[in-house]
């Protein structure tokens, strides 16, 4: 029967802050790594630009060149984007990493409370007072 209505798929949980961003900045490297080859690109076109007298072969590798630094310039903005994208997932990663800080900051609280109550219930105010008593009046402390 299964194999005639099929099988729900289990989904996979979502991807941890940690995970997503790993994988966007390996986007960015690779973006990086396209920009470096066009700067090398533009940088070849440039050396033969210089080398060349104006006329229809100068012209085509200005285009070429035009070309290659709108690519540049797309990558370039590719990589702003994913590294404004990066940048949020540590903010979002330091806020939850503040609450979870602060979770355990009460929970300490809460049990180091509980213990502080438990030792008032043991301590007998008439010894306090007699110790109180005792090294006030004769320098003694206890």
């Amino acid at each position: 029967m299964r194999r005639v209505f099929g099988v729900k798929k289990e989904k996979e949980p979502p991807p941890s802050i940690n995970d997503a961003t790993d994988r966007i900045n390996k986007r960015g490297e690779t973006v990086d790594e396209k920009i470096k080859r066009l700067d090398a690109e533009l940088s070849k076109y440039k050396e033969q630009l210089k080398k060349m007298r104006p006329g229809p072969a100068q012209e085509a590798v200005k285009a070429r060149a035009m070309r290659v630094l709108k690519q540049k310039r797309m990558y370039e903005g590719q990589r702003d984007m994913l590294y404004n994208q990066t940048f949020n997932l540590d903010q979002v990663a330091f806020a939850a990493e503040g609450i979870k800080d602060a979770q355990q900051t009460m929970t300490a609280l809460k049990s180091a409370n509980k213990e502080l109550k438990g030792m008032m219930k043991t301590v007998k105010i008439q010894d306090i007072d007699v110790s109180m008593f005792i090294s006030f009046n004769f320098g003694v402390f206890v």
